[in-house]
């Protein structure tokens, strides 16, 4: 029929993807499913045409376990929302082979009984010198003691060339019987390995092999219920430091196998000894460097964090047009982020409205947030004291139903002027997971802070703003000097901390022409004068002269405001002359 052909042509057409559409009962889980249509093409992710198409197995059933649980989640949330999604998976095909893979769903709503979602099954293919990056990544880290020294290539060799010596099955799997190792053998079993101890019927069967494995000094010796009666597993124990890291498990499943198993279950042990000995080895010698490395690490990551603030100090009280974008561009570079992004309150809905100004990994915008679908709880947490979600904390619910799918980890702090929150900054990554360290967070508040700083001293100096205490506090923390006259009779109105400091006294009340006459033919004439540079934007003129109060050469900066009395008054800003 003319879906079917769609199907078809849309997965031949996509590199590395296959088709699949479940029909699925409304009002019912998304457990009780159906296969509708499946492309042909997907034996190339390790999937079984045969025994999907004859019931025996749904897709889900080649997602990793691990993974398996979230994605079912994600598709409750999309049924319920009528939604589309973007879900990144491990696919485990009947080869063994663990593949990345990309779901895309399209919510298709036939009629009021049932409906139809049809997935994209999109493998992502790693770049060959990623591999390599990554593979000089682990040579050059210093081992320590977790689950992950199993991953490492010469263990893993060690474990298959003696399985593969005698036939047999070899995986190694952590203390709740998930793999650490891709599980190697001959063909016909390796898929079974990656849900043998998921299944609650198993459980127990695997407590009993950890137990019997952790209380005697050689291998345990049982039969592996899994509905094969020829099915046997000899296990011993990996221990670093007296610390039970995994489980090495040789297994059989027929009879010449079996047989092959008692006589390599003999030197099991021994083997793993010797493995932990050489991984504890290796930790000892290696930790140190290991610390001193990461601690290099961050202190170069804070001292880039501090020359960062330092060269936004001066920019966020200036009169550049476009502060707050660099302010964007420089976090994200420091953060090595996807996005970094402004989004303010709309004054008439209370809602925040579209992107205000952003930066990307590749100029595109980014997508929109659906902050309503946060709970109460972490919207009140958002608007005071900000909200970080990550690898660690990411739940379905959020990467669904908040982020659309297309967010993997995220920093998110209220903008506050006049102490009220006024808009959102955002921090995004896309691409990768990622887990924030403590000071990338503490960095995130601080340029959060900077920009909120930098919004009240725009909107403060406007020619239709009002100069408020909180505005007032910012300019006396400033290092450069600043005063406010009334721009008729040029009597001070304000003076901030650092200029009454240079003088030695108060300025406040004072004639300001002590320090500047004003009127422009004044300046023109005036004998100290170097440079006069009139800025058209807002009325804001720049010019460069010599102050006799001070006894130097000074780049003024004059801008109209309006005082908290209505009073016409004019700004103006002294920083000492660099050039």
């Amino acid at each position: 029929m003319d879906r079917t052909k769609n199907y078809l042509v849309r997965a031949l057409e996509m590199s590395n993807s296959c088709v699949v559409v479940m029909k699925y009962t409304k009002d019912e889980p998304v457990t009780r499913t159906k296969l509708e249509y499946i492309s042909e093409n997907v034996k190339q992710l390790g999937m079984n045409l045969d025994s999907l198409k004859g019931g025996f197995r749904l897709p889900k059933d080649y997602i990793h376990p691990e993974d398996r649980n979230g994605f079912i989640d994600a598709v409750s949330i999309a049924a319920e929302k009528h939604t589309d999604f973007t879900y990144r998976v491990r696919l485990v095909g009947d080869d063994a082979v663990i593949r990345n893979v990309d779901v895309s769903s399209q919510y298709i709503d036939f009629d009021a009984d049932y409906y139809l979602i049809e997935y994209i099954f999109h493998e992502i293919m790693v770049p060959k010198e990623d591999i390599a990056a990554e593979r000089n990544r682990k040579d050059s880290a210093t081992m320590i003691i977790t689950k992950d020294v199993f991953r490492k290539d010469d263990l893993s060799e060690i474990f298959g060339i003696y399985a593969n010596a005698y036939g047999l099955y070899s995986t190694v799997v952590d203390q709740d019987g998930h793999s650490l190792l891709p599980p190697v053998g001959p063909e016909a079993y390796l898929g079974h390995y990656y849900d043998m101890f998921e299944r609650p019927e198993n459980q127990e069967m695997f407590d009993s092999i950890k137990r019997s494995a952790l209380m005697q000094d050689q291998p345990v010796y049982m039969e592996l219920d899994d509905g094969n009666p020829d099915s046997r597993v000899s296990a011993v124990p990996l221990m670093v430091n007296g610390v039970h890291l995994a489980t090495w498990m040789l297994c059989a499943h027929d009879k010449s196998q079996t047989a092959a198993l008692r006589i390599a279950s003999r030197e099991q042990y021994r083997l793993a000894e010797l493995v932990s000995g050489y991984i504890q080895r290796t930790v000892v010698s290696g930790r140190r460097n290991k610390r001193e490395k990461e601690m290099e690490k961050l202190l170069e990551f804070e001292h880039q964090q501090k020359a960062v603030i330092m060269k936004l100090q001066d920019l966020i009280h200036g009169d550049s047009v476009d502060a707050v974008h660099v302010i964007l561009q420089e976090a994200k570079n420091v953060l090595d982020i996807d996005y970094a992004f402004l989004m303010m309150r709309n004054s008439t809905s209370g809602s925040f409205g579209a992107v205000d100004d952003y930066v990307s990994y590749d100029g595109t915008m980014p997508k929109e947030i659906n902050f309503e679908a946060f709970g109460e709880d972490e919207r009140n947490r958002i608007s005071e004291d900000g909200y970080v979600v990550d690898q660690k904390s990411m739940t379905n619910r959020i990467r669904v139903s908040v982020f659309q799918g297309f967010a993997r980890a995220a920093i998110i702090y209220p903008i506050r002027v006049g102490g009220k929150s006024i808009g959102k900054l955002v921090f995004l990554e896309t691409r990768r997971e990622r887990i924030w360290t403590e000071s990338e967070i503490l960095f995130a508040e601080m340029i959060s802070r900077m920009m909120s700083e930098c919004i009240s001293f725009r909107r403060g100096m406007g020619k239709n703003g009002s100069s408020g205490s909180d505005l007032l506090e910012v300019f006396h923390q400033l290092a450069i000097h600043i005063f406010v006259r009334d721009k008729e009779s040029g009597k001070v109105l304000f003076s901030n901390s650092a200029l009454n400091r240079q003088l030695g006294f108060d300025f406040v009340g004072q004639d300001s022409r002590r320090i500047i006459p004003d009127g422009k033919e004044e300046y023109e004439s005036y004998p100290g004068t170097l440079l006069e540079k009139p800025v058209a934007d807002r009325g804001i003129r720049k010019w460069r002269r010599y102050i006799n109060e001070f006894s130097g050469i000074y780049d003024v900066t004059e801008i109209p405001v309006e005082w908290v009395d209505g009073t016409e008054a004019i700004a103006v800003l002294l920083r000492i002359a660099q050039d």
